[in-house]
């Protein structure tokens, strides 16, 4: 569930088995009295975001910078209805940047870092 986005799906059992194998506390500090409390961050992405990560997928358009192939995704073929596989060629879609983990948004290149999303 956690590698498929859906992190809330999974069990409290099940994630403190994970923090302890990976050697991750889970116990929070506790914040000063009449300290903030911090909004938590909204992804940055719209439902049927979603891109195939398979350079060959007829969903992804190539184009060439610099003497370097790169592929434009095309977010509407590869997830017209916000499903978990490409409506073309059935690839599970990538909602997150594969380098650095950052939502998706437009365009074939991650705002992050820099890198294209499809290799």
């Amino acid at each position: 569930m956690f590698e498929q986005g859906r992190p809330t799906k999974l069990s409290t059992e099940v994630v403190e088995k994970l923090a302890q194998c990976l050697g991750v506390s889970l116990t929070a500090a506790a914040p000063s009295p009449g300290a903030p409390t911090p909004a938590p961050a909204a992804p940055n992405y719209a439902p049927g975001s979603g891109f195939c990560p398979n350079p060959q997928c007829p969903s992804n358009r190539a184009y060439q910078v610099a003497g370097r192939a790169l592929y434009s995704p095309d977010r509407s073929a590869a997830d017209p209805i916000g499903g978990r596989f490409c409506a073309v060629c059935g690839e599970v879609l990538e909602r997150l940047c594969p380098n650095c983990g950052a939502w998706v948004h437009a365009g074939a290149v991650c705002s992050h870092c820099g890198q294209p999303y499809i290799a």
